[in-house]
């Protein structure tokens, strides 16, 4: 099935105003869909020269999304609220891939597995992005232990 392209175009970076605000563009040709929660939509793409896979995009409370620019992201593309950046998303809808080694660890705990099992996407992709944004392999054994451990107490979503 051939991707579907939601856009194609160079947009402004934009920040919402107060303390705390965020750093986003702004989508109005792109919809919420009210199937997600929120309206949301998964896309992957690129921003300038930084690939995205698996990206959210937020409501706005217009009925339009927009895709909010983190830190990280933004460090990496250097824009910032002014700058124009040229955005490519198309829907991304390929389901969550588990690391090797997780799923290996949870071969070894059966609790934990089929309380993994049990969670939804978003929770169980709450976990994973937990162990693979460790800067190294040790803190990434240290969190693929912990979330075992929270699997068995109940918690379903990753302790910090």
């Amino acid at each position: 099935m051939p991707d579907i392209l939601l856009i194609d175009a160079i947009l402004p970076v934009q920040k919402f105003e107060g303390k705390g605000g965020w750093t986003y563009v702004a989508l109005p040709t792109i919809a919420q869909n009210s199937q997600n929660p929120f309206g949301w939509i998964q896309v992957k793409g690129s921003i300038d020269s930084f690939q995205l896979s698996r990206y959210k995009l937020m409501p706005m409370g217009n009925g339009h999304l927009f895709l909010p620019l983190k830190a990280e992201l933004r460090k990496q593309i250097k824009k910032q609220a002014g700058d124009t950046v040229y955005i490519q998303l198309f829907l991304d809808e390929s389901p969550l891939s588990i690391p090797t080694e997780f799923t290996e660890c949870l071969a070894l705990d059966s609790f934990a597995e089929k309380a993994f099992n049990k969670l939804d996407e978003r929770q169980q992709e709450a976990f994973v992005k937990r162990i693979i944004s460790a800067k190294n392999e040790d803190i990434k054994v240290e969190r693929m232990a912990q979330t075992l451990k929270d699997l068995t107490n109940g918690l379903t979503n990753p302790s910090r």
